[in-house]
């Protein structure tokens, strides 16, 4: 009977930890409307929707001084204004900030409220690729990923078939975050003021676009990568270069530094090993599925010979 109670009880916590893709689109829509209207009534032409909403929406999960830096902050008034439309409207935009995982129409899940911390620190970095981006996105996971193998033992190539069992599976880099890393870019390169975001986002998922998320994440994020071993070494150099990440290495005693490592030097070298097995994890996953896709066009376009071939001899014949 108590393992049928517990059983029940985890059950009914995970349902509401989920949510559905239809209840998140409409909240998602009243929220941006409700922005909208805010703007409007502040009547105030440097407030940036997208920032408001992305904030919004992070701070649910995501918040303190490192994120304020990364990310920006919405005006205090906001939060207050929001549930107000809420209650006078009778709707529930301000739960987005609560939604974890969402489901998608794949049956996919992703982290709803990842997604949009992403996009936040996307945004407000303005760049696709800048330290802040690394920071929220694919390089703060990929610090998980080193600390998630960090007491282990072996050689690179040990630490990394540890590296793969936690990869995208075990830690706080589960396939729900993983999914929020490649989709944020690409899913905020849609968007304008004249847009929204549940639109862009039905329409991604609904219609399938995401089949193709790792070609345009690489796109976006890593223009320059074309083989799996220039994936390691840009990805590695890219990795190293992020500063906040280097303290965040520093303070989980991976990297030296000082002042309380706002100075940070090389990593430990004891941990090299771990760091390459954590990033090179990464970087051959997107390798893979990256060069699947080619290699799919690649046969593809052979085949074209062949078949006109065929219609040539068909003719003839």
């Amino acid at each position: 009977m108590k393992v049928f109670i517990l059983l029940f009880f985890l059950i009914y916590i995970n349902a509401l930890e989920e949510v559905s893709f239809s209840t998140a689109m409409n909240d998602l829509e009243n929220l941006e409307k409700y922005m909208r209207e805010y703007i409007k009534e502040k009547s105030s032409q440097s407030l940036s929707l997208t920032h408001l909403i992305t904030c919004y929406i992070r701070e649910g999960a995501y918040t303190g001084t490192e994120w304020s830096i990364a990310g920006g902050n919405i005006p205090e008034d906001l939060v207050k204004y929001i549930n107000g439309k809420d209650s006078e409207k009778g709707t529930n935009a301000q739960s987005c900030k609560t939604y974890r995982e969402m489901v998608l129409p794949s049956n996919e899940t992703i982290d709803f409220v990842h997604l949009f911390a992403v996009m936040n620190g996307i945004e407000y970095g303005k760049s696709y690729s800048d330290t802040y981006a690394h920071l929220v996105g694919w390089g703060g996971d990929t610090f998980q990923l080193l600390q998630d193998i960090q007491n282990q033992q072996g050689n690179l190539d040990e630490l990394m078939a540890i590296a793969k069992t936690y990869f995208r599976i075990k830690g706080g880099f589960g396939p729900a975050d993983f999914v929020s890393d490649i989709d944020a870019p690409i899913l905020l390169k849609l968007k304008n003021d004249n847009t929204y975001f549940a639109d862009i986002i039905r329409s991604y998922y609904n219609n399938k676009e995401y089949t193709n998320r790792i070609n345009n994440f690489i796109t976006l994020t890593f223009p320059s990568l074309k083989s799996k071993a220039k994936f390691r070494e840009e990805i590695f150099n890219k990795y190293n270069s992020d500063s906040l990440i280097k303290m965040l290495e520093c303070k989980n005693g991976i990297r030296n530094g000082a002042l309380s490592c706002l100075i940070t030097s090389d990593v430990k070298p004891q941990y090299v090993e771990h760091q390459k097995a954590a990033i090179y994890v990464v970087s051959d996953y997107l390798a893979e599925n990256y060069i699947e896709v080619m290699t799919q066009n690649k046969s593809t376009l052979l085949k074209l010979p062949l078949i006109l071939l065929i219609s040539i001899m068909s003719l003839i014949l």
